[in-house]
């Protein structure tokens, strides 16, 4: 019986994505029943049976895709979602240069866990569990396996999305050495990859070792070498909020330029009342100031793609003392050197004196004094104009400057990742065998950063005097450390010595640590009618611990960024499971095999205390080539160490406030004026008449309840943000020792169909499954947007509106009613539910079995495989907080990186010594967002297919070449922006990096030997 059902067992591994080659052991007639364990179960089953979907891309797969890096690969699966982290979206990142990460289901890479050999690997993202695929090389894989859906009862936390379970190649006689080359049509994205590896087995077959070296390199990216990304393209500008008129956007030929710019943008205070004044100090004299005159391109100093510089290393031993006792080892290490770059620092005098308003009730509070002898007399004297009667002691002049003159901003950094894996395996009797392991993991990341300031010493250097003829800094004891004016006024007015004086680098230390003690025993444990009980049981002590400590001016705040304070934290876990296999009935008419499936899991953590998961399945095969199977998990994943004990750090959000725009009408009822195109100038949109309502007259009204946003209302006659107001707020956000685990809820159901004695459908394997995965008690924390909508909604505001204690703004000066902060806190908030439908299909065809082609041409036909796998979104919905609003809802199917419907195609043909494959990745057409408050809310994405094709020929039975091209139509996703402001766009990209191939067409060549 268990021959006869192999056939159909062997497909719920072999349809996955691009396995087309792997699927060959489906047509074999005598295949030995071997006891194996798949992902997704510790107990030894018959071939490939597995009680839940899984995927498999094998190694070569991979080897046909060309790709670098493993995670790639796993990425353009249907069931992939977006990653947080690639080389091409964490240019901007401050500690994440260069990693390259996972997130199955949209799920978030923290509920994707991610397993070697059936064991955890240690992270790469400090403070976290989130592996980077850059530590695993690709020509180590034997094969991944890919499950979806709750998995915690079987391997413990993180696994509520599903795992990636990467198997490596554990022996080999002979050394293999392989070589590639890759770049793209731009000549840029230069790929270089080399690799040897050897093995050997001894003693008579007990033994076996296997060790090999690799080095690689990922090329840069710069923004200023693509005529599609050099220029600054802000499209929210001139982008009406219309979906209809998004084209104008795409015939766009000019850029908002930031503010922050070489020559220094001046403001002068007005006291008693008035915006600042935009004033430039050019060698003519003081120039009012214009974006098109005089805004910075920022594009042209970014780095799109972080390179990176590689050397890995790894050893595997095998040795079998005897068949109760083998012992194994592993050994991986990898160092990684990256290097990131952007523009140089935007630096702001609030920044540099503390406060943003620069003037309060009547008095100046901060800026450069106007008598510090580095202000240049005409400034000094536009000051004066703009302030009649006010004494010099109390004015002060503000500016905004890129400090082009300190150089740009960058990281370089030194990633080490050691792994090392021992332990005993071996028989206990005929039916009993077990496992007894020690895996200890760290991840240490050295970063030294470029192109940032002392604002200590800054403010020092502002304050300057003549003295005997010589301008020099007005502070005697910053003048005997060294200090020299800096004169911030003007395009190259920082002399050399005043930029090498406050120039600062900035440095970080952190590590990441992983120990997990485990063994487990399975096997038989008796007798049924319709086969025997098989059981897993285990335990398992793991303990992590992580330090992520910047340099102390850093931790201060005393930079030109947000003061970041160091965390550290630890924690461990105790755990014990089990597993049963009950075969319930086999061998009856309509019902070949019904087995039951238990798993359970006990954990004991130092931080939340225990928790528990649990999942069952059924399985039923009524036919030799029909299965059908469902089942239920509950999942837990308990906070990571940054969740629980990261300190409150600031940033800078970009936020839309929902009051940009409130006015009254004449008849004093609150409404809207539009900003979109008048942005700072309150009085053209008054004049033009224009009352339309973007979010309501009841939104309105709750502005105008905050005495703040009255005040400004009334002095102005409504509410338009200035530029500065826009991108000057900020909060702060941090870890919460109080969280508690989340947990899921998976169930799926499906069936598998192999097909016999139906001709031509013979080679066909088919799986379908629904799934539903539900998480509540999400870790999250409430977005700055939605802290906004939730305290001026419909309701009305209140102060005393937990939203609304989480957003300050300024109750004075000229900024009065603009936002001052919005404060984010972690806790579990959300509910997340997701479901849908894969589809998984492969087909293999000899066309030496097709009579009808003999005709057209004779010889050798070769054989044709086909593999596709679809997936059918159905819903991706997030509950931010317990009682949203429907209108708070975050619905994410149908969204850019969450299509609707989403497919790869992988077609390979083989005959003789020739290999050609041709892969397409289908993305449905998505908008970019459905958050009715959002400005981009609607705006569509078109569909789109990315073909990539490669071919091999064996010119030896050991060596063969390759040769390959990626996006062969050299399509690309246009959306617009490269400021980041489009949701979930990485900055300086005009398109989305981290879903759609973003680099054009590329070209690669290599070779393997095998000696």
């Amino acid at each position: 019986m268990k021959v006869r059902r192999q056939y159909l067992l062997t497909s719920s591994m072999l349809i996955g994505v691009m396995s087309a080659l792997s699927a060959t052991p489906v047509l074999a007639q005598d295949v030995a029943v071997d006891e194996i364990v798949v992902t997704g179960s510790r107990i030894a089953r018959p071939n490939l049976d597995a009680p839940t979907p899984v995927t498999v891309i094998d190694a070569r797969t991979i080897e046909a895709t060309g790709a670098v890096n493993t995670g790639d690969v796993i990425r353009t699966l249907p069931a992939a979602g977006v990653s947080s982290i690639t080389p091409t979206n964490s240019g901007f990142q401050t500690a994440a240069n260069g990693i390259t990460t996972v997130d199955l289901r949209n799920l978030g890479e923290d509920r994707t866990l991610v397993l070697v050999n059936g064991r955890r690997f240690v992270a790469g993202l400090v403070g976290t569990q989130v592996v980077d695929f850059n530590t695993i090389p690709t020509e180590l894989v034997e094969r991944v396996d890919v499950v979806t859906g709750g998995a915690s009862a079987t391997y413990g936390s993180d696994a509520l999305a599903g795992v990636v379970n990467i198997i490596t190649k554990k022996d080999i006689d002979g050394l293999i050495v392989t070589g590639q080359y890759g770049l793209s049509e731009r000549g840029d994205d230069e790929e270089i990859k080399f690799s040897v590896t050897g093995g050997k087995t001894f003693h008579e077959g007990r033994g076996s070792f296997l060790v090999s070296a690799g080095y690689q390199e990922l090329g840069s990216i710069w923004a200023k070498d693509r005529a599609d990304q050099g220029l600054a393209l802000d499209a929210v500008d001139d982008y009406d909020g219309d979906p209809a008129n998004y084209d104008l956007i795409r015939s766009q030929t000019t850029g908002l330029f930031s503010s922050y710019t070489p020559a220094g943008v001046v403001e002068i205070p007005r006291i008693g009342g008035g915006s600042n004044l935009l004033r430039v100090v050019t060698p003519s004299g003081v120039q009012p100031y214009s974006n098109a005159a005089f805004g910075y391109n920022r594009q042209a100093q970014r780095l799109l793609q972080v390179p990176l510089e590689q050397g890995n290393f790894a050893g595997y031993l095998n040795y079998e003392f005897n068949p109760s006792a083998r012992f194994f080892a592993e050994l991986n290490y990898v160092k990684s050197k990256l290097s990131s770059q952007i523009e140089p620092t935007p630096l702001g005098s609030d920044q540099v004196y503390g406060a943003f308003a620069f003037c309060e009730d009547g008095t100046c509070a901060n800026g450069v004094p106007i008598t510090s002898a580095i202000v240049p007399e005409a400034l000094r004297a536009a000051v004066r104009t703009a302030n009649p009667g006010v004494a010099d002691d109390d004015l002060v002049v503000g500016f905004r400057r890129r400090l082009t003159e300190v150089g740009n901003r960058g990281n370089e950094i030194d990633r080490d990742t050691f792994r090392i894996v021992t332990g005993f395996e071996g028989d206990l009797g005929e039916n009993h065998a077990y496992e007894l392991s020690i895996n200890y993991g760290r991840t240490e990341d050295s970063q030294v950063s470029s192109g940032d300031i002392d604002a200590n010493r800054f403010r020092q250097a502002l304050d300057a005097v003549v003295v005997n003829g010589q301008t020099v800094c007005a502070d005697p004891a910053a003048r005997a450390a060294g200090c020299v004016p800096l004169n911030p006024f003007g395009e190259g007015s920082i002399s050399a010595e005043a930029a090498d004086y406050v120039r600062v680098p900035t440095s970080r230390e952190a590590f990441v640590e992983q120990l997990v003690v485990g063994g487990f025993l399975r096997g038989d444990l008796f007798e049924l009618p319709a086969g025997r009980v098989g059981y897993a049981a285990g335990a398992e002590y793991r303990r992590e611990r992580s330090h992520d400590v910047p340099d102390l001016l850093t931790q201060l705040g005393q930079t030109s960024g947000n003061a970041t304070p160091a965390t550290r934290g630890k924690f461990d876990v105790a755990e014990v499971y089990g597993e049963l296999r009950v075969p319930l009935l086999a061998d009856l008419p309509f019902v070949q095999a019904l087995d039951l499936n238990l798993a359970g899991r006990y954990s004991n953590y130092s931080t939340v205390g225990d928790t528990n998961a649990y999942a069952a399945s059924l399985e039923y095969q009524p036919v030799n080539w029909l299965k059908f199977r469902t089942q239920f998990a509950k999942a837990v994943r308990a906070p990571n160490i940054s969740e629980l004990y990261s300190p409150a750090s600031q940033d800078f959000p970009g936020v839309n406030d929902p009051c940009a725009g409130v006015t009254r009408t004449a008849g004093g009822q609150a409404a809207f004026f539009n900003t979109r195109t008048n942005i700072g100038d309150p009085s053209a949109v008054l004049a033009s008449g224009v009352n339309a309502s973007t979010v309501g007259n009841a939104v309105a009204s709750a502005c105008l309840a905050d005495p703040a946003v009255a005040a400004r209302v009334a002095r102005d006659g409504g509410f338009a943000l200035t530029q500065i107001e826009q991108q000057g707020v900020t909060g702060f956000d941090g870890g919460n020792p109080d969280l508690k685990p989340e947990e899921g809820d998976s169930f799926t159901v499906g069936f598998l169909l192999n097909p016999r004695g139906l001709g031509l459908l013979d080679n066909l394997s088919l799986s379908v499954d629904y799934y539903v995965i539900k998480i509540k008690d999400r870790i999250t924390t409430i977005s700055e947007d939605r802290l906004l909508t939730g305290c001026y909604g419909p309701a009305g505001f209140n102060a005393a509106n937990p939203f609304c204690s989480a957003v300050g703004r300024f109750g004075t000066g000229p900024q009065v009613g603009a936002l001052e902060f919005v404060n984010q806190v972690s806790d579990n908030f959300a509910e997340t539910d997701t479901r849908g439908w894969d589809v998984q299909v492969s087909y293999r065809q000899n066309l030496d079995d097709l009579g009808f082609l003999d005709g057209l041409y004779g010889g050798e036909k070769g054989v044709l495989t086909a593999s596709l796998a679809y997936g059918y979104l159905e819903k991706l919905t997030t509950t931010p907080f317990e009682g949203a609003d429907p209108a708070d809802l975050i619905r994410d199917a149908g969204t850019v990186g969450a299509p609707t419907n989403e497919w790869t195609l992988n077609l390979i043909y083989q005959r003789g010594p020739v290999q050609m494959s041709w892969t397409t990745q289908y993305i449905d057409e998505v908008v970019v967002t459905k958050d009715v408050n959002d400005f981009y809310y609607n705006v569509p994405l078109e569909a789109k297919a990315f073909h990539n094709a490669q071919v091999r020929w064996d010119v030896t039975e050991k060596a063969n070449v390759y040769l390959g091209v990626d996006n062969i139509f050299d399509e690309y996703q246009f959306v617009g922006g490269t400021s980041g402001l489009v949701p979930a766009q990485t900055t300086g990209w005009t398109t989305y990096p981290d879903i759609y191939d973003a680099i054009g067409r590329r070209y690669y060549a290599g070779v393997r030997v095998r000696f």
